[in-house]
């Protein structure tokens, strides 16, 4: 295959992924078809599975890239002159902040979200693992400052991960007002940082 064609190619498959993501996070999994997205994208829906076998490979892509642009926008706005107690409750908390506005800006998001945990459950801990990767790098930071007594840092983040379930994308758990959720989420952090903080 020349170069042009393989150009070509990726540009139809960015096209397609452009036309699911506006698609998907409009109107959810269930209420978006493959033909809206050959439409939305001017590219036949036979041409689409050549790049995405399945309608459910084609949304886990959609949400893979928003949650590696949500990685990306949570790595950059943590200070990095705090310390990693003060780094670790920006992150949680933006976390929620974040997750809890994408869902709003894009009420599909959430039914996206439902299915891939219900039918990709090694995808779903794909994608904590992305979400996980800052505060490990947090975690590692501070033990290194020795701010804080951690032995295993992929644990204690995995553990702090969970912890902290509630509050990533937290319209899946419940539909508890973000104001209650934000102070939920503070004494939360307050107690993760009394069990990992040097003494």
């Amino acid at each position: 295959m020349a170069i042009g064609e393989v150009l070509a190619a990726r540009g139809r498959a960015a096209d397609v992924l452009g036309a699911a993501r506006v698609a998907f996070l409009k109107n959810g999994y269930s209420k978006t078809s493959i033909a809206e997205i050959a439409q939305g994208s001017s590219i036949s829906m036979a041409h689409i599975y050549n790049f995405y076998p399945s309608k459910l490979h084609l949304v886990c892509a959609v949400v893979d890239a928003e949650i590696a642009k949500l990685v990306a926008r949570l790595e950059t706005a943590v200070d990095p002159n705090a310390s990693a107690a003060a780094r670790l409750s920006m992150l949680l908390l933006l976390e929620l902040e974040e997750t809890h506005k994408l869902i709003q800006q894009h009420k599909g998001m959430l039914g996206c979200l439902q299915i891939i945990m219900q039918k990709r459950p090694r995808h779903t801990e794909e994608l904590l693992r992305l979400t996980r990767y800052p505060i490990e790098t947090i975690l590692k930071s501070g033990v290194l400052a020795d701010e804080f007594e951690i032995r295993n840092t992929k644990k204690a983040a995995l553990t702090i991960q969970a912890a902290t379930t509630k509050f990533r994308f937290p319209q899946l758990w419940s539909d508890t007002d973000y104001s209650i959720l934000r102070e939920q989420c503070v004494n939360v952090i307050r107690m993760l940082l009394k069990g990992i903080e040097r003494r």
